[in-house]
């Protein structure tokens, strides 16, 4: 029986309603109802709020067309196909030659030349006619050696003067002319 009460009461109020907005019954402002208002009459001080404006009635409402939402995807309009992408030709590279990388060969003549030009000359001794012999210093050693001789296990000289001593690294026969240190 409760059931019952309730549907009926239902009813009723659903009926109240529909009488109320038949018969004319301000419902709430529709989109429509604003846009047709004139703000420049409804904001002038001298409108009297009280007063029924009859001139809103002779407007009618702008709406904006009903959308179906349950209409399906195919039938809607596919989208424009994008525009076709603009190819834009580019001004040719300048040809730039990367150098090369420096080869074995030359890496290991520097090397040889930076050690041969940390060898000095010390002294000079003259053991007679056919025998001279050079002291010679490198990385913190001290050798001696003559004409033909190697020194310090990789170089070999090649000349010995009084003043002078010619020293060839023996992998990469880089040559090197020392001086005679004459400080000591």
């Amino acid at each position: 029986m409760k059931q019952t009460e309730q549907l009926g009461l239902l009813c009723v109020l659903f009926a109240g309603i529909v009488l109320w907005q038949v018969r004319g019954g301000e419902g709430p402002p529709t989109a429509g109802d604003k846009l047709a208002m004139n703000p420049v009459t409804a904001a002038s001080p001298a409108a009297d709020p009280s007063k029924v404006r009859l001139d809103l009635l002779g407007k009618s409402p702008v709406s904006a067309p009903p959308k179906n939402i349950f209409a399906s995807l195919q039938s809607l309009e596919p989208p424009p196909p994008p525009p076709p992408p603009t190819v834009v030709e580019l001004p040719p590279l300048p040809d730039i030659e990367e150098p090369l990388p420096p080869s074995p060969e030359a890496l290991a003549l520097a090397a040889a030349q930076k050690a041969l030009s940390e060898i000095r000359a010390i002294g000079y001794l003259n053991k007679g006619a056919d025998r001279q012999t050079g002291i010679f210093s490198w990385a913190g050693k001290v050798e001696t050696g003559g004409i033909g001789d190697t020194i310090f296990t990789r170089f070999r000289v090649k000349g010995l003067t009084a003043t002078t001593a010619n020293i060839e690294e023996t992998i990469t026969h880089a040559e090197i002319s020392l001086q005679l240190d004459e400080r000591r």
